[in-house]
């Protein structure tokens, strides 16, 4: 395990000095720069205030000079400045991260709760209507974009029936829900997390669909399986066949999947966050492309790529407590 762990680490280090330098280099790709920016909303400023700017910001060395400067801050904890916003990229970052993760965890929850039935359900009635329903709701899933859903749920629940907000973000949920319990206020609660619910729903689409469609064939193909038989033929009830020894085999190749999803959801949020008006990573991002706040885009991809990372890393290590066979291996 300890080699596995090390092993990994190394991996790690190589793909984020990648990911960086790719970044760093496509980002000064872009037409115009930040002092470019800055001169569009500052008329009175002239050609020669423009490059005492770049010169007094950096933007004038050569890129890898540029980018062995930035990769020596970050070792040090130090992700920049913002340019724009003259705060130091970390404190942004902080700020910002923790409602794109509670997002996350919501849609993972979500989808979770509704891909494991809906793919059992459709493996038990196989060629039935239960599984030509689930069927449609796969091809629903994976074919409609998130953000034509999120627009179309802010049309339907917020602008028609105006039951959930549009958009917004008034606090962690969590937390709500903590302080819910201690003083036994739902309303609490519910004041928090109703401004979850349709951003939620528009990252779980897709995953519900995806994580359906695979527990419905991991289910298929357990279910034919010599020691499922040899269990029904002793008698076994059929609820525990199904619950006991098929489903929990089936869900192993979700973890998996699971683990990858969490971290596409972490890094790739930038699209629902911007219809959702929502304070996360993501549009914050998008705002710093807007700006072209080099440190910012550079901090953000920096600090998903080590999240992934971190995250199919106990997905590995989770698989091998699982799954004995991994862990033989």
């Amino acid at each position: 395990m300890l080699k596995l762990v090390i092993a990994r680490i190394a991996h790690a280090i190589i793909v984020l000095l990648g990911v960086t330098l790719v970044v760093s280099s496509l980002v000064r790709l872009v037409p115009g720069d930040p002092v470019d920016v800055i001169a569009a909303s500052n008329p009175a400023m002239t050609q020669a205030d423009m490059e005492t700017l770049r010169e007094a910001m950096g933007l004038t060395r050569p890129v890898m000079e540029q980018f062995a400067i930035y990769v020596t801050g970050a070792v040090q904890g130090d992700l920049g400045v913002s340019i724009r916003q003259r705060v130091p990229t970390a404190e942004l970052i902080v700020e910002r991260l923790p409602a794109t993760i509670e997002l996350t965890f919501w849609a993972i929850v979500l989808a979770m709760a509704l891909a494991v039935p809906i793919g059992l359900a459709t493996a038990l009635n196989r060629g039935t209507s239960v599984d030509y329903a689930g069927t449609t709701v796969v091809v629903l899933g994976v074919s409609m974009p998130g953000f034509l859903l999120g627009v179309l749920l802010i049309l339907f629940f917020s602008v028609q029936l105006r039951w959930l907000p549009a958009s917004g973000f008034r606090g962690s949920a969590l937390m709500a829900m903590g302080q819910a319990v201690m003083e036994r206020d739902f309303s609490i609660f519910w004041n928090a997390f109703r401004y979850f619910i349709l951003p939620s729903i528009s990252l779980a689409f897709v995953l519900v669909a995806i994580n359906a469609r695979l527990i419905r064939s991991a289910m298929l193909e357990v279910l034919q399986q010599d020691y499922i038989t040899f269990a029904a033929a002793k008698g076994v009830p059929r609820f525990v066949i199904i619950i006991r020894h098929a489903l929990r085999n089936a869900l192993l190749p979700l973890v998996t999947v699971a683990g990858l999803q969490m971290g596409n959801l972490l890094s790739g949020t930038i699209v629902i966050e911007t219809v959702f008006a929502w304070p996360g990573v993501g549009r914050l991002a998008v705002d710093a492309i807007h700006w072209r706040d080099y440190p910012v885009i550079q901090a953000v991809v920096l600090v998903s790529a080590v999240l992934f990372i971190t995250i199919n890393l106990l997905v590995d290590i989770l698989y091998r407590f699982i799954d004995p066979r991994v862990r033989n291996d």
